[in-house]
């Protein structure tokens, strides 16, 4: 696991903390040098065997627990499968056996003590808000009910991108939807379990089905001896039944009889006590009960409460209660069957996905599941029985304790055992594994947080895309800094359409050189058209573009080509239709079409402006958005990007910066060559209509040259409304116009409306310019620069709306462009 090294991992106070690991690489990775080539001097290029990955995700865990349980184990495997991928490091809000475990893996870990009440919480929601603001996270993972309740709103108030794993339904009549409201993503591991939080867009990844070999039942058998606990084999052949007494000390199995499982920690709602009940019932004769478990610190009586039980009942004889044994699930070869009875109670109780339910899975032993607990019932259905469940001291309970006892005498006949079987490797062999899991689970993450492929080392070659005319002492400045780039087998296509100006001497000048390079001449329609003929003509089957006139970052052509590596999880929502319209549904049941993943069509890289002079300034700091914006998406962040549209999203795409598939293109009829303008936004438009998958990246980086000159801008954005006016965009449109519109409405209202229509109109400009002027701020601009500010804004938004206002007349009328 890779840790930072460059600072404590405490900034903020002195919590208990310890790292790991303190001579692994920082977090940036290795560092890209500057710009050294020219079409008179190629550039040096590396093989793929020697290109580093793409710098890792940068990922806080909050967890709530330092107990080893199914959440805690949950988090120790995925950061065991994606140590290559996350940068992480984990805040406990509890000290415990987890702490160890992370310090032995080297991830640096923080203890934060927060207690259960809502002041607790709290009080740790704005400590957290604190720490998150002064540190570098690229998105953080709150693992749990708990830790939601304390990350998700300090997330959200610092604009940190955040993902809720949600494993249960704890406190879902409360705390699901607010809290599945103010998360950047909800990670669930059943539709049932997503149910709660009202969520469409969940998405869903079960835990994953255990990776090792599983144990031969002699293997088994000899791994609880050794460890104090032995299990006997099962009752042979024609063993009277009524033989249910042991004849040796408490702690020893009843010779002859079969042994059921429970591995839980002692609380009340896990329903051991419904098991023990259920010995004592004439059908459950023949059976023990092992339990293997920690006690709870909520129910220090717990252990004491089931022992008088079996007393009671006249069971004791036929109920272990061991402490936690390292590894347990591992070992259920050595049982008969497994129960997993999970009661509701209160805000706690029921199970989101029982991995000791799947444990038994991978044994091939029988389950016995609860009722209540969605994915349990699935899994006993096929693979052993379906009880109730409930308090034993209840009538519904009393009901629960003869369904168990019934189900246990269901489970010895020996063709009810081989029909389990047969069912629990169906199940098995279907449920995705680990590296599926956490591949799924990093790809959201790293989709979350902007920065998909994060970690991933380049593979598949691409082709680069970029379109002239007339660019003559444009070239050089693109064409070189995305040569240092490219793979080996990447390819390089520069469209000639039809320049009249050297830009076609230049182009040659860089083929002769670079053997990567392919000129083509183009249609000389359009930029449109341009591009349509660079796809149509690419060998790879992903095409990355960017424009003239601009200055891709070191690591842009990585950052866009590593998203298509990426396996991001389905939502409930695709699960659903794909059933709908009869696409293939896993024995692992309808939520497991999900967890196969599915792959990018359209990665929307992001831009830089530059600036130098007050107006070039303003125009950068009131028309266009900010990376570091789209990293940290503060409320007021979030709103100015709503009401104004000025900001990176997924589904806004933009020429300067994309990688799309030639599949997807193909599907999206391509570029609409009828448009001089904002065809790219169009075109994105047309790949999601299709089907497609875009996700934002915002390592893919380029720096665009804006004109200096206040009538080229104008133009440029009328040109902008025009076409999107053309084109029948409804969201750049109406976007247009309202805006629009709000230059002749307001001044009248001021003229006609009272003081407070006028303070209201006020309030309305200020929070229209508060990014902006929030920008100027924290660059010290100067006053020529802020004055120019409201003039940029006004400028463009007048002259995208009469643009747009043309553009849309032109359409009804028919007009030819």
């Amino acid at each position: 696991m890779s840790s930072t090294s460059t600072g404590p991992t405490d900034p903020l106070g002195s919590e208990t903390g310890s790292r790991g690991g303190a001579d692994s690489a920082s977090r940036g990775g290795s560092a890209t040098g500057a710009v050294t080539g020219s079409a008179a001097e190629p550039v040096a290029t590396h093989d793929a065997a020697d290109r580093p990955a793409t710098p890792p995700l940068r990922c806080v865990v909050v967890t709530p627990y330092a107990t080893l349980g199914g959440s805690e184990r949950w988090l120790l495997a995925l950061l065991d499968g994606a140590a290559a991928r996350l940068d992480a490091e984990v805040w406990l809000l509890e000290d415990g056996p987890l702490r160890a475990e992370l310090e032995r893996r080297d991830v640096p870990t923080l203890v934060l003590p927060t207690g259960p009440d809502a002041r607790s919480l709290a009080a740790r929601g704005a400590d957290l808000a604190r720490r998150l603001r002064a540190g570098a996270a690229d998105v953080l993972l709150a693992n749990g009910v708990k830790a939601a309740a304390a990350a998700v709103p300090a997330a959200r108030l610092v604009g940190v991108p955040v993902v809720w794993a949600k494993h249960d339904f704890s406190f879902d009549s409360t705390l699901a939807r607010p809290l599945g409201a103010l998360a950047d993503a909800v990670l669930a591991t059943s539709a049932a379990v997503a149910t709660a939080t009202g969520r469409d867009d969940a998405v869903l990844v079960p835990p994953p089905r255990p990776s090792r070999e599983v144990a031969s039942r002699l293997e088994a058998q000899s791994f609880w001896s050794a460890a104090g606990v032995p299990v006997p084999d099962q009752a042979p052949a024609g063993a009277p039944p009524g033989e249910t007494r042991a004849t040796g000390p408490a702690h020893a199995p009843t010779a002859g009889h079969r042994t059921l499982a429970m591995l839980t920690r002692l609380v009340a709602y896990k329903g051991v006590d419904t098991a023990i009940a259920a010995l004592a019932e004439p059908a459950a004769a023949g059976w023990d009960l092992l339990v293997v478990g920690p006690d709870d610190p909520s129910e220090p009586g717990e252990r004491a409460r089931l022992e008088a039980l079996a007393a009671d009942l006249g069971v004791a004889g036929r109920v272990r209660l061991v402490p936690e044994v390292d590894d347990a699930g591992h070992w259920l070869a050595a049982v008969d069957a497994v129960a997993v009875l999970t009661r509701s109670a209160g805000a706690f109780g029921r199970e989101g996905y029982s991995l000791v339910a799947l444990e038994a899975l991978a044994a091939g032993v029988p389950l016995l599941g609860g009722r209540g607990n969605p994915e349990v019932e699935r899994m006993a259905a096929a693979a052993g029985r379906v009880v109730a469940t409930g308090d034993p001291a209840t009538p519904d309970g009393a009901r629960a304790v003869t369904d168990v006892a019934r189900g246990l005498a269901e489970l010895a006949d020996p063709d009810v055992r081989r029909a389990t079987r047969l069912g629990a490797e169906r199940l098995h062999s279907a449920h995705p594994d680990a590296a599926t899991c956490t591949a799924l689970t990093v790809g959201l993450l790293a989709e979350t947080a902007g920065r998909p492929g994060a970690g991933l080392a380049p593979a598949e070659p691409v082709t680069v895309l970029t379109c002239f005319k007339d660019e003559a002492g444009h070239v050089d400045g693109v064409v070189a800094r995305v040569v240092e780039q490219l793979g080996p087998d990447d390819e390089y296509l520069l469209v000639d359409d039809h320049s009249t100006d050297g830009t076609s001497e230049e182009l040659a000048a860089w083929a002769r050189r670079e053997p990567r390079i392919r000129v083509l001449p183009g249609p000389g329609v359009n930029l449109s058209a341009a591009r349509n003929h660079g796809f149509a003509h690419a060998t790879h089957a992903v095409v990355a573009c960017t424009d003239a006139g601009v200055e891709p970052a070191p690591g842009w052509l990585d950052a866009l080509r590593t998203p298509f590596a990426e396996r991001l999880p389905a939502a409930p929502s695709d699960t659903a239709a794909a059933a709908d319209q009869g696409g293939p549904v896993s024995p692992a049941g309808p939520d497991a079409v999900g967890s196969s993943g599915r792959g990018v069509d359209l990665v929307v890289g992001v831009y830089e402006v530059d600036g130098g002079d007050p107006w070039r300034d303003a125009a950068r700091l009131a028309l266009f958005p900010a990376v570091a914006e789209a990293r940290r998406r503060t409320p007021l962040v979030r709103m100015a990007g709503t009401l104004t549209g000025r900001r990176f999203d997924a589904a806004r795409l933009d020429g300067r910066s994309m990688a799309c598939t030639v599949e997807a293109w193909k599907r999206a009829g391509g570029f609409d060559e009828s448009l001089y303008s904002s065809e790219d936004a169009v075109f994105g438009t047309a790949v999601r209509a299709a089907g497609g998958r875009s996700v934002l990246a915002l390592d893919a980086c380029v720096t665009w040259a804006q004109s200096g000159r206040i009538g080229e801008t104008a133009a440029m954005y009328r040109k902008y409304g025009e076409w999107g006016g053309r084109a029948g965009s409804w969201p750049l449109v109406s976007r247009d116009l309202v805006r629009g519109s709000a230059y002749l409405v307001a001044p009248a209202l001021a003229v006609r409306g009272g003081a407070a229509t006028r303070a209201l109109l006020a309030l309305g400009a200020l929070g229209y310019l508060a990014v902006p002027l929030s920008r100027a701020r924290a660059e010290h601009a100067d006053p020529a620069t802020v004055a120019l500010m409201p003039l940029a804004l006004a400028l463009k938004d007048v002259a995208k709306a009469v643009g747009c206002a043309r553009g849309s007349l032109g359409r009804l009328r028919g007009d030819r462009a």
